[in-house]
């Protein structure tokens, strides 16, 4: 019973929180991000693709990446889980104060600061001198990214419950982002609650004006009754399949890659728990891959007849990276300990690796990257100990594996750097540490105690590693209120 508790508030702690492209790209430019430079980063991911791939980066290396020591150190009022983007010499990013901040990259001062009045836990991103991001009431904004006054605010889905978790990805005029919801833990708030009516997807908006373009539902179907449950409340379903993952995007074939998440209640649907295509221009699906059919689970699982008590959804972007023979794949990490690579062409699986034990908090939550041959996963695996993986892209095979030394959880996003035998991986856990691997071989190089769980992740521009510290909503790490700025020798 104790256990069952104790998953039961580290679910709700989530729940809470919650190319077909050509080559891997080698410029920003391709992004449409304005004047964003070419080592700049503009966006979650880095790129279009969500690589989290730096290839500009030659100031940090591994013989150059111990002596990092703290550049700036800057405070806020709340915990730091979002991943900060870096443009023209200013850091952006949420803090779990209800604020989003513009420091100057050079000595950590503030420039401005825009109160929302919620958190804001995911990236943002930079187009044409505007910021763009979301908060966890569910609504994105577009700022002045140079003053910080507001150009227009909507909400993504009129649902009470809505939530924006996924960073909004900016593309020719268009900004596109997943809607994720808290739905799935409203009988903790009232227990006589008839769920669910939430569907999951994506959106896409008008950049200039905040008008919606086209929305993909991840349940087609209107929720209805669909009987009892075991306490006699009425069950309203199909529902769920949240987006509270990052998409990517790709125009070179129109394509916007999705992953999501379960499903609160049935009958089972075909898209939760999904790798998903669609028409960037009109949000159509072009083909789907469904990892896990069936998860359906709320925090009132035990009395849906239909529950299966796994919830294992995606939380990490698809990425894309070479296949057997230059064919190009797309995957995910999912909660199950699984990453899967797709065929981009038709969804078809291309193989799949175990990489953690998985669970309600286990697996992969945020943590993939590529450097368009190798996936790097970040494992979380809570309460177990997690670890950082290096995967061949063509074939699956394990490349390398270490595990948190410090026992902890790698839950948050990956990044890495350089090319050949310079390439660096950056990844944090929830006791506190950010770390740098060898990509060769896994072998850790640098490590530096935070003060509290690291869980959005390091933008890294022009030899700076910038990372928040303080990840306590989880329930699986300490609380802290800074972003930290890195560089050799601190100068």
């Amino acid at each position: 019973m104790r256990f069952r508790i104790y998953t039961m508030v580290c679910a709700l702690a989530l729940f809470v929180s919650s190319l077909a492209a050509g080559q891997q790209p080698k410029s920003i430019k391709s992004s449409g991000n304005g004047r964003a430079g070419q080592s700049d980063w503009p966006v979650y991911g880095r790129d279009l693709a969500g690589s989290f791939y730096n290839p500009h980066e030659k100031k940090l290396t591994p013989a150059t990446v111990s002596r990092l020591r703290p550049k700036w150190v800057f405070e806020t009022g709340g915990d730091v889980s979002s991943m900060p983007i870096v443009v023209g010499g200013v850091v952006y990013f949420g803090s779990w104060d209800g604020k989003e901040y513009a420091v100057d990259a050079a000595t950590g001062k503030k420039i401005w600061e825009f109160d929302c009045e919620v958190s804001s836990r995911s990236g943002a991103a930079y187009a044409d001198g505007v910021l763009y991001f979301g908060d966890i009431a569910g609504r994105l904004y577009a700022l002045d990214a140079k003053t910080g006054a507001q150009k227009w605010k909507v909400k993504i889905d009129p649902h009470k419950d809505t939530v924006a978790t996924s960073s909004p990805i900016y593309h020719n005029g268009r900004v596109y982002i997943g809607i994720s919801s808290h739905e799935e833990g409203a009988i903790l708030k009232n227990r006589n609650y008839e769920c669910c009516t939430f569907r999951g997807g994506v959106a896409a908006y008008d950049a200039r004006t905040g008008q919606q373009i086209w929305r993909y539902y991840t349940i087609p179907e209107t929720p209805a009754p669909q009987g009892k449950d075991k306490a006699g409340k009425t069950i309203l379903g199909p529902a769920g399949g949240a987006v509270w993952s990052t998409v990517s995007v790709h125009p070179a074939h129109s394509r916007v890659y999705v992953s999501t998440g379960n499903q609160y209640t049935g009958p089972a649907s075909k898209y939760p728990n999904a790798i998903i295509a669609l028409d960037m221009l009109t949000g159509k699906v072009v083909w789907a891959n469904q990892a896990t059919p069936g998860d359906i689970w709320t925090f009132d699982c035990r009395n849906n007849p239909d529950c299966k008590d796994l919830d294992v959804d995606f939380g990490a972007v698809p990425v894309t990276f070479k296949g057997p023979g230059g064919k190009r794949l797309v995957g995910a990490g999912q909660k199950s300990g699984w990453f899967y690579a797709l065929d981009v062409k038709d969804g078809s699986l291309a193989w799949k690796t175990q990489v953690g034990k998985g669970g309600k908090l286990g697996g992969v939550e945020f943590g993939n990257a590529t450097d368009g041959e190798r996936v790097y996963a970040g494992v979380s695996d809570f309460p177990r100990q997690g670890n950082i993986t290096a995967l061949d892209g063509a074939t699956g095979k394990i490349l390398w594996q270490t595990p948190a030394p410090d026992k902890g959880a790698n839950f948050g996003p990956v990044t890495v750097t350089g090319t050949g035998a310079d390439r660096l991986v950056f990844a944090g856990t929830n006791r506190n540490f950010i770390r740098a691997y060898d990509a060769r071989d896994g072998k850790i190089l640098w490590e530096f105690d935070t003060g509290g769980a690291v869980g959005g992740g390091a933008s890294i521009v022009d030899g700076v590693v910038y990372v928040g510290s303080g990840y306590q909503f989880l329930g699986v790490g300490k609380p802290n209120n800074k972003l930290y700025a890195f560089s050799i020798d601190g100068k």
